[in-house]
């Protein structure tokens, strides 16, 4: 049904285009009044400019953009910060910690679990393998497979540096309250069980 907006225009019942842009506004002032850090980097703003009128939903766009950027900062402050100190690119020391605390695993699956290619691990474990951090083995129950593990050299370093890097983990979400860490964490819980779903992993 038609409504009639006070200034004699019609209009069909609900928000209209420039109260949901004036809604979405609200909301971001209350969310920067309640933390004065969550302010929209320009790249999100230009993007926003960009796709008005594609039919986007922006929150949804918002989201993934600041999670891959998110990744993309952690990612390199890390490697600035605190791998440095033990000669390890980020990949690097996502692949001992996968060692560290699955065990043993087989190299589809710790390219898997690393995030990255099986030809990039190849890589990366040639350069792990090279300091005694790492040791593969052929499968011998199929030799076509290969098995990958920690050294003790390799679990030392991993067990010795997390401290420390957990202690910048803590420091890097330091403008969240607890509230807001746990929420956020289930979030993007959510998020990777969402992607489970929709392209799940093949062994």
């Amino acid at each position: 049904m038609a409504k009639n907006n006070g200034s004699g225009t019609p209009r069909i019942a609900g928000l209209s285009a420039a109260e949901k842009a004036g809604a979405r506004k609200a909301a971001e002032a209350r969310s920067h009044a309640a933390n004065p850090l969550a302010v929209k980097p320009l790249a999100e703003l230009l993007g926003e400019k960009r796709v008005a009128g594609l039919r986007i939903n922006l929150e949804s766009m918002a989201l993934v953009s600041n999670i891959h950027r998110a990744s993309a900062t952690i990612r390199d402050h890390f490697e600035r910060s605190i791998l440095v100190g033990a000669d390890l690119h980020w990949s690097a020391f996502v692949t001992l910690w996968c060692l560290w605390i699955y065990g043993d695993l087989e190299t589809r699956r710790l390219a898997h679990e690393a995030g990255v290619a099986k030809s990039t691990l190849s890589g990366i474990l040639n350069a792990l393998e090279a300091r005694k951090l790492v040791r593969r083995r052929t499968n011998e129950a199929e030799r076509r497979l290969v098995i990958v593990s920690l050294t003790s050299s390799g679990s030392a370093l991993i067990s010795g540096m997390f401290p420390k890097f957990n202690a910048e983990e803590t420091r890097v979400v330091s403008g969240l309250t607890p509230k807001q860490i746990k929420a956020t964490t289930d979030a993007i819980r959510v998020i990777l069980a969402t992607i489970d779903e929709i392209d799940p992993y093949q062994d």
